[in-house]
């Protein structure tokens, strides 16, 4: 059975150091620069784009705040007794170990819209890690589920 193909070392360099084949080289390299350069621009691409993204979700999108629902009854409590409740639990919070009695003091009593404004009047806070959480991610940052359950069965639909 015959091979075809260059399988012989002194064919291949015949025909490697022929014009025809001095060419083929020049071409393959061309190629071989070219995708190379394509793939470090798509990998410099990429990375500014995460860091735009980084930066934008991070630090310029900011805290959205809920709208009251119209279904629900209206708040029980005005914005500056919102504000309060909001600072309260964010003192309770903050620190070392969590004051659960606290946060369930100032929860308790709140009506849907209520707690939807002491949630906006929380807006997002920095923790001692530096990451910034709103008040249901702090709430669940700091409990356990059997206190996140007492929370749910003050507050539904939140937790």
């Amino acid at each position: 059975m015959k091979q075809k193909g260059l399988r012989n070392p002194a064919v291949i360099a015949s025909v490697l150091t022929s014009p025809q084949g001095q060419k083929m080289i020049g071409k393959s390299q061309e190629k071989t620069e070219k995708a190379i350069s394509t793939g470090f621009t798509f990998l410099k691409v990429l990375l500014v784009g995460g860091i735009v993204a980084v930066i934008y979700f991070k630090f310029l999108k900011g805290f959205t705040k809920i709208k009251e629902d119209t279904r629900y009854k209206p708040s029980n409590i005005n914005v500056t007794q919102a504000r309060a409740r909001a600072e309260a639990i964010y003192t309770a919070l903050l620190g070392f170990g969590a004051n659960y009695s606290a946060v369930e003091n100032n929860l308790t009593g709140l009506n849907h819209n209520g707690f939807i404004r002491v949630y906006n009047e929380f807006g997002e806070r920095r923790s001692a890690t530096l990451s910034k959480m709103n008040l249901v991610e702090w709430l669940q940052d700091q409990f356990k589920e059997d206190d996140i359950a007492k929370l749910r069965f003050l507050i539904k639909g939140f937790f």
